[in-house]
């Protein structure tokens, strides 16, 4: 029995692992700084600290960087979101911003005030999945914050759960969806309607006639559009496939000829300033020595949306729910469905997914088939009308309804001469 106790003591040596108030410990040597440091399993089982050790000295080998570990989790996000305003567009940013409002809100009721972040592991990442769907969230959405998250740690260099953290299954969304003709003249008709709706309507048009995207409509500079060769040279996108040069039909020609007017009204007068101008509202001191609200257009800075007057104009429309990016789909849809080819496709749409890409290759094998099919028809009537013809044409040769083989002279053979004999 001693023997075995003693076995058992040297066994625990060999591991490293000591106890220390009921916890398990062990030593190791910090990759950053080549000091040795101690080190909590927070495990009062000898198994369970066994395992976290490996793990913990697995982790070491990557992006892992334990002298960052009792950051607290809401410093170490504005932290990042300080780096992001440098790193990343302003869009992405914002987009970035509400969802950590959305992450803070949830971590403060289930984790503790001063969560750090060597206390972030795969329970509590489960355990915010399991809640958020809870309030009715998408798994979409959850797992954007759970990316937002791992992108927080991995800036910090405290990511760890590679192997462990599981996104939440997705559904398959539609691709987006298309217009009808009439839904089409519905929109368009409505937009032009209203002159505070004029940025909404000629943007509806490019985004309608071209399949650009919301962000590059936004983000188009003056110089960046030759009214003469009908074309927009764009330079900033969503991807580096959507640096693209992209042809202008009439209408949107038409509508960027109108927003070229109305930005240099507002005083775009240089190249670099943007075809859609930022509106800006200030709060200044009356003469009266009230507080009013100044409207200014700063030419210098792409407007962030017309989201409030599209909402409206689709509602109005009888379209509620549409979105600006369905236009993009509705674009690419009707070019498939007219048998443009793929690779076209793509180029002009300034790179599609693989999923995107499938879709629309689906709706463009339909219109093969039916292109193929019309042929076909086409074809067999063209035949059936050259064989009426051919028809008619053998009849007119006929002499006196006499039909052509009983005009032909017979053949008789001489069997004893083996001669042909003609009557």
């Amino acid at each position: 029995m001693i023997e075995t106790e003693k076995a058992r003591k040297r066994k625990v040596d060999r591991d490293g692992i000591y106890k220390r108030r009921g916890h398990w410990h062990f030593e190791y040597k910090d990759p950053q700084t080549g000091q040795w440091r101690s080190k909590t399993t927070g495990k009062t089982n000898y198994s369970d600290a066994k395992q976290f050790k490996g793990e913990f000295m697995k982790s070491l080998q990557g992006q892992y960087n334990p002298s960052n570990d009792r950051l607290k989790f809401s410093e170490a996000a504005d932290a990042y979101i300080e780096h992001r305003k440098v790193a990343a567009a302003d869009g992405t940013v914002r987009l970035e911003r509400e969802r950590l409002r959305a992450i803070k809100k949830l971590l403060a009721q289930i984790a503790p005030v001063d969560l750090k972040l060597k206390d972030i592991d795969v329970k509590l990442i489960r355990n915010y999945q399991q809640k958020r769907i809870a309030e009715g969230v998408g798994p979409r959405t959850v797992n954007m914050e759970g990316q937002l998250m791992r992108s927080i740690l991995k800036h910090h260099e405290q990511w760890k759960l590679d192997g462990k953290y599981e996104p939440l299954p997705e559904p398959v969304s539609e691709a987006g969806r298309s217009l009808t003709p009439e839904e089409e003249v519905r929109l368009i008709d409505t937009a032009k309607s209203r002159t505070q709706w004029a940025v909404a309507y000629h943007a509806t048009i490019l985004e309608n006639e071209t399949g650009m995207r919301g962000v590059e409509v936004r983000n188009l500079q003056v110089k960046r559009i030759d009214l003469m060769a009908a074309e927009i040279q764009l330079q900033k996108s969503k991807t580096k496939g959507g640096v693209r040069r992209i042809s202008l039909s009439a209408d949107a020609l038409e509508s960027a000829k109108e927003l070229l007017m109305r930005a240099q009204a507002l005083g775009a007068s240089q190249p670099d300033h943007y075809l859609i101008p930022a509106l800006v509202i200030k709060v200044a001191q009356g003469a009266n020595g009230a507080a009013v609200r100044v409207r200014r257009y700063d030419p210098t800075k792409p407007t962030k949306s017309w989201r409030t007057a599209w909402r409206k104009l689709t509602r109005e429309a009888g379209l509620r729910g549409l979105r600006g990016h369905d236009l993009r789909h509705n674009w690419v849809t009707s070019h498939a469905e007219i048998g443009t080819p793929q690779s076209v496709l793509e180029a002009q749409a300034g790179h599609l997914s693989k999923r995107m890409s499938d879709h629309y290759k689906h709706i463009s094998e339909k219109a093969a088939r039916k292109a193929s099919d019309e042929l076909a028809r086409v074809r067999n009537e063209q035949r059936a009308e050259a064989r009426a013809i051919m028809r008619g044409r053998a009849s007119a040769n006929s002499t006196d309804g006499v039909i052509a083989s009983d005009v032909m002279p017979s053949v008789q053979v001489d069997v004893t001469t083996q001669s042909a004999v003609v009557h």
